[in-house]
Order: structure tokens, then sequence, then C-alpha cells
């Protein structure tokens, strides 16, 4: 039996630069952003009967993979050539829509399980290129790339997505204490509501014509605070944060509502400095920036709602268990 572990993640600045009608035209797109300490779990181990079961949201038994309803899995297992007498299971620590790149995580850690179970070793930039093709190319997703590297290689990175389709990943190789205390600052308020990424950046994509100014600036706002935590400047995070956020709901009308732009408000005027909706927007997870002398105060005045604290990860998907 295979065991994976593949972390979320947390993107900062630069989302939609990751989008290939974007990075295409225009030299190329970049992001930074973070996998954090929760994680998607997908479990592979072999069936007696030579049929294929499948236990995610549904369960599925069939005798082939042509029958498989979970478009993810079936490319997965097309992908990787394995055809039958398989079992696989599916657990994440967070509900999927949440904003946090679960979907691409799922695509991820299930290539990673997979291929170990072949008895293969896929290195990180293979599962997530390969995820890459699944997700965008086979299955027509209209969604970018970052997830699929942040995933597959973990921690603290500068991802940059060039116009050939080639991605480089540079670790932010801080010192940890100046991580820690910036994640000491970031508190994240759940919405209650999931959020369908694919509608939201299809509505991006189509607009993308209008919308390249914006991501332009926001590449250049998520180039400048690379510089800057390259330096040990952490005090221009806040400031990066909430410039990208104010261009990013510029791109789409769905990426906020009134009942977040009413709650972003009120976290403001409740001392938060900075914030954003994490991942395509719309719903999941509210990402606000508040230095930890006035989280008492915060916190006193979100009581009503779910307030979480997020670690780093510093690794991507792994292999935890086999046998």
């Amino acid at each position: 039996m295979i065991l994976s572990k593949t972390p979320l993640r947390v993107s900062f600045v630069g989302g939609g630069t990751d989008l290939p009608a974007f990075f295409r035209k225009n030299d190329y797109g970049c992001v930074i952003s973070m996998t954090i300490g929760k994680y998607v779990y997908l479990g592979v181990n072999h069936r007696f009967d030579g049929k294929i079961r499948l236990a995610y949201a549904r369960n599925e038994l069939i005798e082939t993979i042509d029958e498989i309803q979970n478009e993810r899995m079936r490319a997965a297992l097309n992908k990787t050539g394995l055809k039958d007498s398989i079992e696989i299971f599916y657990i994440s620590d967070v509900p999927k829509q949440m904003g946090l790149g679960g979907s691409s995580s799922f695509t991820v850690g299930l290539l990673n399980a997979l291929y170990a179970y072949a008895g293969k070793q896929a290195f990180p930039e293979r599962l997530a290129r390969e995820a890459c093709e699944i997700e965008l190319e086979e299955l027509g997703n209209p969604i970018g790339k970052q997830d699929q590297y942040a995933a597959a290689i973990g921690g603290l990175n500068y991802i940059k997505f060039w116009s050939n389709g080639t991605v480089t990943v540079e670790p932010i190789l801080i010192d940890e204490s100046l991580i820690l205390s910036l994640m000491e600052n970031l508190l994240f308020i759940y919405l209650g509501d999931s959020h369908d990424a694919s509608d939201i950046l299809t509505d991006v994509n189509w607009k993308m014509v209008e919308n390249t100014e914006y991501l332009i600036k926001m590449r250049e706002i998520t180039d400048q605070l690379h510089k800057d935590l390259l330096s040990n400047d952490t005090e221009q995070f806040k400031v990066a944060l909430k410039e990208n956020w104010l261009l990013k709901k510029k791109t789409s009308a769905k990426i906020s509502s009134t009942k977040i732009d009413d709650l972003y408000n009120k976290a403001i005027s409740c001392g938060a400095e900075a914030g954003k909706v994490l991942g395509a927007g719309g719903g999941g997870f509210l990402m606000m920036y508040v230095p930890k002398e006035k989280q008492t105060h915060f916190m006193a005045k979100f009581s009503d709602m779910k307030v979480m604290r997020f670690s780093i990860s510093h690794f991507g998907t792994q292999i935890v268990h086999k046998d």
C-alpha cells in the first residue's frame, strides 16, 4: 500500500499571471506562494479481483479505466500506465474549493502515489509538469500553473512561467525567523462558502485583453516583493498584498462580492493592514495581515467567525507510507 502526502498552498501575489493566456504573450508571469501545514492524502493499494475501486467524494467500482467518472483519476491512471486491479482513496485536511490549491494538490499527490505503486521514481518537476498536462491540456481546465509546482516542490517560492511553457522555481531562502514572524501576522477568516475557480478564471481569461494591464502591474509587484524578501525586507509584504488585491479585483467581478468587501473593510477597521481572498476568489478564506499587537482586539471582533492560522510546510509531495 502506498500513501502520498501533498501540501496545500497559500498564494500571496501574482496569481493570474500564471495563466497561459497571459504569460505566452507577455514574456513571463510570476507568483510568490507558500505551502502550508494542511495536506491532501492519496492511498493506492492492490485489488485482488482485478477491478478498479475509487473512494473520494463518491465511490466507484468499475471494470475498466474508460468507465471512471472522475476525470483526474482517469487521466492519472492513463498517464502512469496502470490499468486494473487497483484501489485509490482520498482524504483532505480541508474541504475542496477553499482557494488553497486542493485540486492540483490532489493531481500531484495522485501521480506521486501511482508512480510509487508502479515502482517508479518521479521527481517533483515531472509531477508538476504532468499535473499541468492533465489539468490544462487533457481536461481543458482554464486554470494556471502555480498550484501544481507549489504542491510538488513545497516551501516559500518565487515561481516564474515563461512564454515558451517552461517553469522555474526559486526558493526564497531567507532567515526562518523572518518567515515565522511574517506568518504570525497572517490570520485566515473562513468565509463559509466554496468557490468555482474554473468559472472565475474563465471570466479572467475571457477578459484577458483588458486584464493584461492589471496583470502586468501584478507581475511588477511580485518581482519587487521577491527582491525585497531576498533583502530581508518583510515590511513591504503588506504593501504588495494590498496593491495586488486591488488589481486582482479588477480582473473579474466574480473575484469579490458585497459580503467579502464588507468583511475586508471590517477587518481593516479592526486593525488589519492588508489582505486578499485566497485562490481565484469568490469564497474559501480571506487572508488578512494583522500586526500581532492588534490581534487580540481583532479576534474579539471576529469571534462569531472561524479564524485560523496556517504554518509553513517545507516539503512538497512525499511518499509517507510504502509496504
